[in-house]
């Protein structure tokens, strides 16, 4: 489908990555540990969920390979969309609001652990009119790449405050994520054979229609939210300040109806 399939692909990882780092940011500023969490868990399916597996899905629709036809194992694809956020959501939880070294460490190898088997899967899940075999030398380089990516993200997690930071760090993301994907694909080896019969599973526009709908969602809702809760912080704040002015005024009014007894005494 050309080369700006990979460039459409790094824009859903942006997008992706960008949001989930501003529900980080958001959940940061949570009064109780169940607003903390549901945060986390948007910026999950955010950071995994679209920056990972929809991105993918964008670059494997251009994936094709001449004299068979191509299908997806369900089961295989189906878990690689789930566990795509559930592991990033997992590893936000180990690695905490706070940096601390060994929590960022541990929970920086178990998101690239999950992202690296998760995207396996996928290829895995190739069905071809013969078989397929993946290289070690791809395997090492998914898991690798996923390891830079996953410290990246999670250190940027900590400590992304700003606009154009959160930016930097999200293209960051989207470039590594799409180097994993192109370093596994490119070690897939296809055996053809034309006798063999037409492979089973769906096609993966199946898989991508449903999946883009929800993901699309999973971005729209949390950037409302994100959008609304300023507003809503300044309302509860606005009685707080509203009040001592009132305090003040009146006060200001007593004093000057006490300052215009004493004058009419002293007349």
């Amino acid at each position: 489908m050309g080369y700006w399939v990979i460039g459409l692909a790094l824009i859903v990882s942006v997008a992706g990555a960008s949001c989930g780092l501003a529900c980080i940011r958001q959940s940061t500023k949570s009064v109780t540990a169940r607003f903390r969490l549901l945060w986390l868990f948007v910026a999950a399916s955010s950071i995994g969920g679209v920056g990972v597996a929809l991105s993918v899905f964008v670059s494997m629709l251009g994936f094709g390979v001449k004299g068979t036809v191509l299908r997806y194992d369900t089961t295989l694809t189906t878990l690689f969309s789930a566990l795509s956020g559930l592991t990033v959501f997992i590893s936000l939880v180990i690695t905490g609001k706070t940096l601390n070294w060994i929590r960022l460490v541990a929970g920086a190898l178990v998101m690239a652990g999950g992202l690296g088997t998760v995207h396996l899967l996928l290829l895995g899940a190739i069905r071809v009119q013969g078989s397929t075999e993946r290289s070690l030398v791809s395997i090492i380089a998914v898991y690798v790449i996923a390891a830079v990516a996953s410290a990246l993200m999670l250190w940027f997690s900590l400590w992304a405050k700003s606009v154009p930071v959160l930016m930097v760090g999200s293209l960051a993301y989207a470039v590594m994520v799409t180097g994993m994907h192109y370093a596994g694909l490119t070690g897939l080896q296809v055996r053809l054979n034309s006798s063999a019969a037409i492979p089973e599973g769906d096609e993966l526009f199946n898989f991508f229609v449903p999946f883009f709908i929800v993901g699309t969602l999973s971005l729209t809702i949390p950037i409302t939210a994100i959008l609304v809760a300023p507003d809503r912080r300044e309302a509860r704040q606005a009685p707080a300040t509203a009040e001592p002015d009132t305090a003040h005024s009146s006060s200001l009014a007593v004093a000057s109806r006490k300052s215009g007894r004493v004058k009419a005494s002293v007349r």
